[in-house]
């Protein structure tokens, strides 16, 4: 397995060779020039292609998802949010990134978390919503088609109305969308939020589980503590990748100010699959 922390466009350089030092194999970058100023962006994307050319660490890359909507019924937001992804996808040719990270959801983020999160049934895939669902697949088709050197891995989600939550729904879209470049990205926060056992993705969807988003909570809102700091059996969760054999990069979703702290959660997965074999 390979672990990756974040690489945004607030750290620079010395962070980066901290954190490899630390021992993370690579870093999740971030794509969507148009959410970023473009002197910012420009400077984030110059510090990869350093980080890239003097580390040589390996990349994952996260999609944009703020006001990203590939099932949109409005013809001009599903041709924007389709272009905004594709422009990750360049992203992650450059890098020759190991997964792209994608949200097959609406754009609305400002939900808010709480309980309801895991006593709200998703609605049922019918009228309109048949519609969007069609889209999306449609749009998740041609991205694949466009890229299809490229592994896009969609997330399971966290609240009711984005629909994709549970080791169900993910299976009945990735069936949909029939392509062999999309998997998972099993975000084990996400998961939690959403009342699902990320262990039950696991054993039901491991075959497409090409990228693990891993982070904390207490169970209601989707937090991104570090580990240890919400409720997550997050040890649990390595274990069971660990025992089904899993191979790909395991993301941790977190801010740390100090990137020397890395090494405590490494050195925990260690002595975690140290002691199955």
């Amino acid at each position: 397995m390979k672990y990756h922390g974040w690489f945004k466009p607030q750290h620079d350089l010395a962070y980066a060779k901290r954190a490899l030092q630390a021992g993370l194999h690579g870093f999740e970058i971030i794509a969507g020039q148009s959410h970023y100023h473009l002197e910012e962006f420009k400077t984030y994307r110059e510090n990869i292609k350093r980080i890239k050319e003097e580390l040589q660490p390996s990349f994952t890359v996260h999609a944009p998802i703020t006001d990203i909507n590939l099932g949109s019924i409005n013809r001009r937001i599903r041709e924007a949010s389709l272009a905004d992804v594709q422009a990750a996808l360049e992203l992650a040719r450059e890098v020759e990134a190991l997964a792209v990270a994608v949200h097959a959801s609406p754009g609305i983020l400002a939900m808010p978390g709480g309980k309801w999160s895991k006593e709200t049934a998703s609605p049922p895939v019918q009228a309109e919503l048949i519609q969007q669902e069609g889209l999306l697949v449609q749009a998740l088709q041609k991205l694949a088609d466009y890229a299809p050197d490229v592994l896009i891995c969609l997330e399971n989600l966290v609240y009711p109305h984005e629909l994709y939550r549970s080791p169900g729904e993910m299976e009945g879209l990735l069936g949909q969308v029939n392509r062999s470049n999309v998997r998972l990205t099993l975000d084990v926060g996400h998961a939690v939020v959403a009342g699902c056992s990320p262990q039950d993705f696991v054993q039901r969807l491991f075959d497409h589980i090409f990228h693990v988003h891993l982070h904390d909570n207490h169970g209601t809102v989707d937090e991104h503590l570090p580990l240890g700091q919400g409720t997550i059996d997050y040890v649990g969760v390595v274990q069971a990748l660990y025992q089904a054999g899993y191979q790909g990069a395991i993301t941790l979703e977190f801010f740390l100010d100090n990137p020397e702290e890395y090494s405590k959660y490494l050195l925990q997965f260690e002595r975690v699959t140290n002691n199955l074999e």
